[in-house]
């Protein structure tokens, strides 16, 4: 699960001035740093009301490159003057990433979600009271809340603990998508949708120790549940990202959404059991903690999961090679008829690779950031207190100077010298003449040049701070563990037991505020045995 983007805190006290130790009398004032110009009264925030190029709250990793072009290589950028917002300002820079995580307190702070900071803090706080949760809070509140549920969380073995049960939910959907096929064997047109009811009933069995319901189509409390969680990723991006209209009168988005976040909490009370992550939490620090992490765990582990299991597909299906090598792993490693442990999932670094590279080039949340809270120097520039600093790690991940030939997909980037070798011997085609035109010499072909990548690479090295698609420090994704293991596992069963084929054109991505494609996901399944 990954948090959308946002922004957080560098501690004031003793520490000098975060950033590249530039001297504040020596670094560049903050009004000269590039960016959009505000105009008077509008400020900036006219431009994403129209919604005209580049500046569109769907469109927003245009936008970055749009930044990117302004900051200059090493460079920064800023949107100032936002209505309802403090500055943006966006480092594009590993290193100066790296210097600002690295110099963070013990409590980050992050830009909140208006909305969300609404229901648990104004609407519903006879509820929430003291137990804010994790998303939408920052300071002592959210470390406070962090400390009783993190050693469940973080924890390795928990999430291994958890593999035989989302065994079982991916083993159930991928019967499902079986059963959902057309006479072509194309998923559906809303497959995007029976991803999220995957990803949530993933979520329900290790973190309440139950089922949801969500793969059945005769459950009536489970369409229900669907119902919500559909309206709920539709309304987000008007409410969170746009003008907050929501304010000044009640609009339809605003009533969507409440009203799913109330069934999920009602949800969250109703099923809690005496198994998963909560049951264990519940017993020390009370049901109601208990239930709002359930509550934060469904808001922000449903619709990024989805989106990374989605974008897995699309690229493993366009490129024939990387599926071929992850096939040939999966016939080597994974045993047949019967349920995958977490040692099974040890054996598969391809698999894990594909993931990496597909989070690389098609990450689910295109930034995160912090809420600088004193002033700072950043990428050479005075950055004043209060400025949310966006690490726009879209942007970096796809950049030639850290990932050479960022365009391709080349799952070996990710891949130790050991495991190359590795899966040289498990599938290393070799082009001969009578193949010549083919789809083997085609793959032949692809594997040089992925081999050539890999090295490419490896002189390069992989910079820890140009792809960080689960976020850094404390405020990383608490349930980036549990995440992986939904992924794997339903990556390896689908791509066992079929091989996947795309045959439309490239897809086109929309921030929602997670990075998901536009078009209808028709895949096409044709059965390996």
């Amino acid at each position: 699960m990954l948090a959308p983007t946002a922004s957080t805190v560098v501690s004031s006290g003793a520490r000098p001035p975060i950033g590249i130790p530039i001297a504040m009398s020596a670094a560049r004032c903050y009004t000269v740093m590039p960016g959009p110009k505000p105009l008077p009264i509008f400020g900036n925030s006219w431009r994403f009301a129209l919604g005209l190029k580049p500046w569109r709250t769907t469109a927003l990793d245009v936008t970055l490159w749009t930044l990117k072009a302004l900051a200059g290589k090493n460079g920064a950028a800023k949107v100032a003057k936002l209505f309802g917002h403090p500055d943006l300002v966006f480092p594009f820079c590993a290193e100066e990433t790296a210097k600002i995580y690295r110099r963070e307190d013990a409590m980050p702070h992050r830009a909140v979600a208006p909305c969300l900071k609404h229901y648990k803090q104004e609407l519903r706080k006879d509820f929430f009271g003291s137990e804010p949760g994790l998303i939408g809070v920052h300071g002592e509140p959210w470390s406070r809340f962090r400390s009783k549920v993190s050693k469940a969380l973080a924890a390795p073995e928990a999430a291994r603990a958890a593999v035989p049960a989302l065994d079982i939910v991916a083993d159930d959907f991928v019967n499902r998508m079986e059963n959902i096929l057309n006479d072509n064997r194309e998923l559906p047109k809303d497959f995007l949708t029976e991803l999220y009811k995957w990803a949530l009933e993933s979520v329900g069995a290790w973190a309440l120790g139950t089922r949801l319901g969500c793969l059945s189509d005769n459950d009536a409390e489970a369409k229900e549940i669907i119902r919500c969680i559909h309206g709920f990723f539709h309304s987000v991006p008007e409410l969170e990202l746009s003008a907050p209209l929501w304010r000044i009168y009640s609009t339809q988005a605003y009533e969507t959404y409440i009203e799913a976040l109330d069934a999920f909490r009602s949800l969250c009370l109703k099923r809690l059991t005496d198994k998963g992550i909560c049951a264990s939490i519940a017993k020390t620090s009370g049901e109601k903690v208990a239930t709002i992490l359930a509550l934060d765990l469904m808001l922000v582990g449903v619709d990024t999961t989805a989106a990374a299991a989605a974008s897995t597909m699309y690229m493993l299906a366009k490129n024939k090679r990387a599926q071929q090598k992850l096939q040939s792993e999966l016939d080597n490693y994974l045993p047949m008829d019967k349920n995958l442990t977490s040692r099974d999932l040890d054996k598969l670094p391809y698999l894990r690779a594909c993931i990496k590279e597909t989070l690389r080039m098609k990450p689910v949340i295109l930034g995160n950031g912090r809420c600088i809270q004193s002033d700072a120097v950043i990428s050479g520039y005075e950055v004043p207190k209060g400025s949310h600093v966006v690490f726009p790690h879209y942007i970096l991940s796809n950049e030639e100077r850290y990932f050479p030939f960022p365009k391709e997909y080349v799952p070996e980037r990710w891949l130790r010298d050991n495991d190359i070798k590795e899966k040289q011997k498990l599938y290393c085609p070799v082009s001969r003449p009578e193949t010549q035109g083919t789809a083997e010499s085609v793959i032949s072909v692809s594997e040089n040049k992925a081999l050539m990548v890999w090295r490419k690479q490896k002189e390069v090295g992989i910079h820890p701070f140009a792809s960080l698609p689960f976020g850094f420090g404390r405020r990383m994704c608490i349930g980036k563990r549990f995440a992986e293991a939904e992924l794997q596992l339903l990556l390896a069963k689908t791509f066992h037991r079929y091989e996947v084929n795309w045959r439309y054109g490239d897809l086109t991505y929309s921030v929602t505020p997670t990075y998901v494609p536009n078009e209808p996901l028709q895949f096409t399944l044709t059965s390996r045995q």
